[in-house]
């Protein structure tokens, strides 16, 4: 079997679970790329391979070769990409041993969270999106509150705020929650205040006056537009004011490098332990798959660490009998 038919029918297989689409042609990526390496190696064309060829030396070398280009994060993701595709292929009876148990995942090294680590974060970015420079273009104060107040009280990703229906928000006062779909095309929902929702409801008063053929009584209507299109706001456009609001706000140079809009997320996860969230509620919250991943913003507080096991009464028993 050819190894290009058998990635079709792999990303077929997949569809059964509703992946996203970034989930589907970061898995294609993948396998394509190392498809490309062996071919190479090979002199065989990429369409002329077959399953056969994959065998452990092979893959061993083709992933050493792209070990020298990829960062330990990409690499431990197509090892992943490629594990899973060759279960598909011994659940298909393709292959009778999967080869990929024999190579050495990357490993990825603990990286700290890129919180914002000054005062009244929220507050800062909040003012300065209430009061926009007076030549700002593509201003509109309420909606730019409101995209703030996500941000800094919910930890969603930025293609979660993104893809934010009107649908999206329910219950009633004292019970609001909003439901979103992150990563995996998974669902989960996460408590608001009424003071957010308040916020939201101010801005779509506005917009129903300045978009006047926008059914705000559909709930798959987007929450988030641009303030001149009307149409659904993009990622970009999301980077683009929070960077702008960061500016403003005299915050930009205490973000982290290589963050962004993502700092007001971690910069969330720091503030729910720092008022005494668990790290299962901050894993909720988040909607991380694994604990790991949260467990670092534990790691960015070993002081605090530390003070919970000296409260322990086990350890204050202990007195000065240590001492000599």
């Amino acid at each position: 079997m050819r190894v290009i038919d058998a990635v079709e029918d792999f990303l077929a297989y997949l569809e059964v679970s509703k992946p996203s689409a970034h989930t589907v042609k970061a898995y294609r990526t993948d396998l394509v790329a190392v498809v490309d390496v062996v071919s190479q190696q090979t002199g065989v064309d990429a369409e002329g391979l077959e399953v056969s060829a994959f065998d452990l030396s092979t893959l061993r070398r083709a992933f050493a070769l792209r070990s020298r280009d990829l960062a330990a994060s990409s690499l431990a993701r197509s090892h992943t990409t490629w594990n899973r595709f060759f279960r598909f292929l011994r659940s298909e009876g393709i292959v009778e041993v999967n080869p990929m148990d024999e190579i050495e995942r990357a490993r990825i090294p603990s990286s700290r969270p890129k919180s914002i680590d000054v005062p009244d974060v929220a507050a800062r970015i909040l003012a300065a999106a209430a009061d926009p420079e007076p030549k700002a273009r593509a201003v509109w104060p309420a909606r730019d509150v409101a995209v703030v107040a996500l941000l800094t009280t919910t930890g969603l990703r930025l293609a979660e705020v993104v893809s934010l229906d009107i649908g999206s928000f329910s219950g009633r006062s004292g019970e609001r929650q909003l439901s979103v779909v992150g990563k995996g095309n998974k669902t989960r929902t996460i408590p608001v205040s009424d003071r957010l929702v308040d916020l939201i409801e101010g801005y779509l008063k506005e917009r129903t006056e300045r978009f006047e053929g926008h059914d705000l009584e559909d709930s798959s209507t987007p929450l988030l537009v641009h303030p001149v299109s009307g149409r659904r706001v993009t990622s970009r456009q999301i980077q683009y004011l929070v960077e702008r609001l960061y500016r403003r706000s005299g915050l930009r140079s205490s973000v982290p490098e290589g963050a962004l809009v993502h700092a007001l997320r971690h910069t969330f996860a720091m503030d729910l332990l720092d008022h005494g969230a668990t790290i299962i509620e901050v894993q909720r919250l988040l909607g991380h798959a694994s604990l790991n991943t949260t467990r670092r913003y534990l790691d960015a507080r070993p002081d605090e660490l530390r003070n919970a096991v000296a409260s322990l009464e086990s350890v204050r028993a202990l007195g000065d009998k240590g001492s000599t």
